[in-house]
């Protein structure tokens, strides 16, 4: 499964082991390309010497098998035990999540690179497709990495999955997403609060102003706010605490 800029979609996709060529089964479209050749090819090294290009291919069926379904697992693992730190009970998002880390794994994406990095990464990037109030550093803080490592894992895997045309990599994060967990957090559940916050959040919008902003702060300024305005009593710090 892949994600296909012509569809829009994600869509199963088919390899064609002649060619090389992944493709889109729903519209056609050539995903990637990969030059494979049986034949032994040569090139000139550095002192003149002649040395063979390239690398031998291996079968998962045949040395792999045991090494790819071991890692396969300890990421799935690695998946859900994160999804159970940070409340994610949508099991359709850890089951898009562990799709995203198998193609990884078949790709070579996880070699060099820490399990729960990729991982999280690839939480993180289901979280954004199926719309759920999480920000990269909720996953950063809990694996206790630096936020800018785990970007740039996100964004070379959002490079490898063919992404780089989507809405999660094309569009800003909807600060609009995370009103009710902030709100909930701060005053429990109270939809005046929630609904004068989006409306805020709205106008936000409108006016450019979170252009720029990170979306912690515009959903802090949003519900506080909002908490003001309907007369409950919160502090800065209040707001601080929960953003």
């Amino acid at each position: 499964m892949g994600w296909c800029p012509h569809c829009e979609g994600y869509h199963p996709t088919h390899r064609d082991y002649d060619t090389g060529m992944i493709s889109c089964s729903n519209c056609g479209k050539v995903l990637q390309h990969d030059e494979f050749t049986e034949e032994p090819t040569f090139v000139k090294g550095a002192g003149g010497e002649s040395r063979l290009a390239g690398s031998y291919v291996k079968s998962f069926q045949s040395d792999y098998s045991e090494s790819f379904r071991r890692t396969i697992d300890k990421g799935k693992q690695k998946i859900h035990e994160l999804a159970v730190s940070l409340g994610i009970e949508d099991v359709g998002a850890t089951n898009l999540a562990d799709a995203f880390y198998k193609i990884a794994v078949e790709r070579s994406f996880t070699k060099g690179r820490r399990t729960d990095q990729v991982a999280a990464a690839c939480l993180y990037i289901a979280c954004r497709e199926k719309q759920k109030p999480f920000l990269l550093i909720d996953f950063s803080i809990c694996l206790g990495i630096n936020v800018y490592v785990l970007g740039a894992v996100f964004l070379q895997l959002c490079q490898l999955l063919s992404l780089q045309e989507h809405p999660i990599v094309q569009k800003a994060v909807d600060p609009s997403l995370f009103i009710g967990r902030y709100t909930n957090a701060l005053v429990g559940e109270n939809r005046k609060v929630n609904s004068t916050a989006l409306h805020i959040i709205a106008s936000m919008k409108r006016d450019w102003m979170q252009t720029g902003r990170k979306p912690s702060g515009l959903c802090g300024a949003a519900v506080y706010i909002s908490a003001l305005s309907h007369g409950f009593k919160c502090s800065k710090l209040d707001i601080v605490g929960v953003a």
